[in-house]
């Protein structure tokens, strides 16, 4: 059995994180942890083989690189640098070293970009490509954090086959879902 996660973190334990764990073919778990150590202990319980996290994963005064190169093929990002930001990536670049260090890769995503780049309308329209139209059918009732930590299930699974697209540059990576939809 092989898992992956998708985690839309929030800036602090005040709001609740979005967490999914995607077991391709057969089920999806979705929680609404609030502190790191909810986050972890989810995470030790299920084991996945590879997280994408909807946070950048380093720092900036601004911009960084990779996020200029989305932004020049329409993707939507805001800059690590902002204040209300960097709080999220500090926490995100804290959860991310350990779970590296429980074994787990941790790569980052955008789920916003991710849904744009699969060519799905919504995330009804993804779920039903991909064969799980009874999520699809709930999907209505999920809250934004949900929706997204799903998505990045999906990126975490699409980067496991070798398939997705990625945006580098010497200060990030991140990784977006190939064409699904027609």
């Amino acid at each position: 059995m092989v898992i992956y996660c998708g985690l839309d973190p929030s800036a602090s334990s005040k709001k609740s994180s979005g967490l999914a764990f995607l077991e391709p073919g057969s089920s999806l778990l979705l929680l609404l942890p609030r502190t790191d150590q909810e986050i972890i202990d989810a995470v030790k319980k299920y084991m996945p083989k590879i997280i994408a996290i909807d946070s950048p994963l380093s720092h900036a005064k601004g911009y960084r690189k990779v996020d200029i190169l989305l932004k020049k093929h329409g993707y939507k990002v805001l800059p690590p640098g902002w204040p209300a930001m960097k709080r999220l990536v500090d926490r995100s670049i804290r959860l991310t070293s350990i779970l590296e260090k429980l074994g787990i890769k941790v790569i980052e995503t955008h789920p916003r970009s991710a849904l744009r780049s699969s060519n799905c309308k919504s995330i009804e329209d993804l779920l039903n490509s991909l064969g799980y139209s009874e999520i699809s059918r709930i999907a209505g009732f999920l809250t934004q954090d949900e929706k997204d930590a799903i998505i990045a299930s999906f990126v975490a699974l699409y980067y496991d086959l070798g398939e997705t697209v990625v945006f580098r540059a010497e200060d990030g990576e991140v990784y977006l879902l190939p064409r699904i939809c027609n």
